[in-house]
């Protein structure tokens, strides 16, 4: 339990569901990968991505990867990954599905006994919970907790420029809200979303319900969303609220083809190795051959197994050809790219394998221009590229110099270059202000007056830089990097320490951050704690509540595992002074 409580999940429900998360144009619901318990992703293609808050360690996102509290999960673009809560009284019929362009937290722990917690920070999940389970998932967003129980719901979270909401859709089952404030504090008691009906949370400079169990129309689901509920429609059968027809209709209602996936063309591979989060290379969706797929459905309809076409094929040479300088002759399949050339608006085309390098032309020559040179670079070819030649007017009215001689001045700012031909003697005309983001700039590195030579001037920009807040609690430490200037957000929301003190704030503030940064949870102290206990249908749910103060059941129970109606509790929790267990009552079968 202090364990439990030092990862800081919410100390509201500790038995469950299983977990799996599937994307885009795959879903694969599959059982176990290994005899141990915990997050495990079971399915992943295109840019799936993972590091550790903890560690900065990066990884792609390969099947069977074990996950571990600290994990960021970043979906890409018409990508797809499945993870799957592995645990021995786990159903497998449970899943979520983490949209496009989603980044989530593995900020609580699964250990296939307690409820993990995942902390969404931008994108949505649609989760089936349906299934009985004894470990469960909560859903994080910077301004509430979400605890899923037997349930169907979608989950997400956005920001804009002037403040961030959490949207819930319920499709079955109820599902329980907490509401946190930037430190981290409960502002409410916790309200219950009911079936069918959606909830939206805007958080300004409080979070606060601005709808709650309202009814909506399937029509304003995606279609990829509805198809998804087709399938979990199928996995569940007559429970389930919504026939297919109902959600085949609202798909046809939207102009598309009930039979047909939603068009996938995934991005490719990033290039970009500037940040902390690395983009994988696409990866084979079919779990491990040693994996037992659940009696159910497998696949949504109309879509595959196969991996996913990220982009049309490029055209390739199975023939002998002969490239530019500097490229080989081949017989094997290679990819060939179009370079375009262009002069002065006229255009010659080459045909360059892929890594070679294109021919450059001698530099041309054109009457009342000077050749500057070219925007793009003629080796190393790896996409179709159109090169230009630049050309600068002969600047006239030169004064004070060589007025038959030119140079020819070479301006660079950050990633842009500017090229200006300027006057033998003459001084070079540099932009009176420069502005970079996340730089300032100091100065250039060179004189630019009394021009007597071709010349580079270099921009002096100074990175303004990250700086580490690192968040502490009860001996734990948190890093986030913050741009200089910028304003930290706690990775952690801690509500009790693992006596069940309560959290009542952080020792300093962490707005426009200059440097590096401890940010410290302060706990209230001396308050007196009692273990309560619910026991539903011979599960128990475990929870600290304050002397004095009401004890809140982690969920409302309909009926037990024999159909037998709920009908209450066999005692009052409405004033909790000593340790005590509280046991839901069942009466006539339905």
């Amino acid at each position: 339990m202090k364990d439990f409580l030092k990862n800081f999940k919410i100390p509201l429900i500790l038995g469950g569901l299983a977990l799996a998360a599937v994307i885009a144009t795959i879903i694969i619901i599959t059982g176990g990968i290994s005899s141990d318990a915990g997050l495990y992703i079971t399915a992943a293609s295109g840019s799936v991505s993972i590091t550790n808050s903890n560690s900065d360690s990066n990884e792609s996102a390969a099947t069977g990867t074990a996950l571990k509290t600290g994990d960021v999960i970043t979906i890409g673009d018409d990508s797809s990954c499945t993870i799957t809560y592995k645990g021995r009284k786990n159903s497998e019929d449970n899943y979520i599905i983490l949209g496009a362009n989603t980044q989530a937290v593995v900020s609580g722990e699964f250990n296939g006994r307690d409820d993990g917690e995942l902390f969404i920070r931008n994108g949505s999940v649609l989760a089936n919970c349906a299934g009985k389970s004894r470990s469960g998932i909560i859903v994080r967003t910077s301004d509430s907790t979400i605890t899923l129980k037997d349930s169907v719901a979608k989950v997400s979270y956005y920001t804009n420029e002037f403040s961030s909401y959490t949207e819930l859709y319920t499709f079955m089952g109820n599902n329980v809200i907490q509401l946190y404030d930037q430190l981290g504090n409960t502002i409410n008691s916790p309200e219950y979303q009911y079936q069918q009906t959606w909830g939206r949370i805007i958080s300004d400079e409080m979070p606060y319900f601005q709808n709650l169990n309202n009814s909506f129309d399937l029509k304003e689901l995606t279609v990829s969303d509805l198809r998804n509920l087709i399938t979990i429609a199928n996995l569940i059968g007559d429970d389930f609220p919504y026939t297919v027809s109902e959600i085949k209709a609202a798909i046809e209602e939207k102009g598309e083809d009930v039979s047909e996936p939603e068009p996938s063309v995934s991005e490719p591979p990033s290039e970009d190795n500037s940040g902390t989060i690395q983009t994988a290379e696409p990866i084979e969706t079919t779990a491990p051959s040693e994996t037992t797929p659940p009696p159910t459905a497998t696949t949504l309809p109309g879509y595959t197994t196969a991996a996913p076409q990220t982009q049309p094929p490029a055209r390739t040479e199975t023939t002998t050809t002969t490239a530019a300088p500097h490229s080989e002759t081949t017989t094997a399949e290679r990819t060939v790219h179009i370079v375009t050339v262009v002069i002065d608006g006229e255009e010659t085309i080459q045909e360059v394998l892929h890594g070679d390098n294109a021919v450059k032309p001698a530099d041309p020559v054109i009457d009342g221009l000077t050749f500057v040179g070219w925007d793009k670079s003629f080796e190393n070819i790896t996409a179709d590229t159109t090169i230009t030649a630049i050309f600068q007017e002969i600047p006239s009215g030169n004064t004070g110099g060589n007025n038959d001689k030119f140079h020819t001045v070479t301006i660079v700012i950050g990633d842009s270059t500017e090229i200006k031909i300027v006057g033998d003697g003459q001084s070079a005309e540099l932009p009176s202000s420069v502005s970079v983001p996340g730089y300032i700039f100091r100065g250039w590195d060179k004189d630019f007056t009394n021009i007597t030579s071709d010349i580079t001037i270099t921009a002096i920009l100074e990175k303004t830089g990250t700086h580490t807040v690192t968040f502490v609690v009860e001996g734990v430490s948190y890093p986030v990097q913050v741009d200089h200037g910028g304003n930290a957000e706690p990775p952690v929301f801690p509500t009790q320490d693992s006596n069940g003190n309560r959290f009542i704030g952080w020792d300093r503030d962490f707005k426009n951050i200059t440097s590096d940064t401890t940010v410290t949870a302060i706990f209230e102290e001396g308050a007196v704690y009692h273990n309560v206990t619910f026991i539903i249908d011979n599960q128990f749910y475990y929870q600290k509540v304050k002397d004095g103060e009401a004890a809140v059941p982690p969920f409302i129970p309909n009926t037990d595992s024999s159909n037998n109606k709920f009908i209450g509790w066999d005692k009052d929790f409405s004033r909790i002074t000593a340790d005590t267990e509280i046991t839901a009552i069942y009466g006539y079968r339905q």
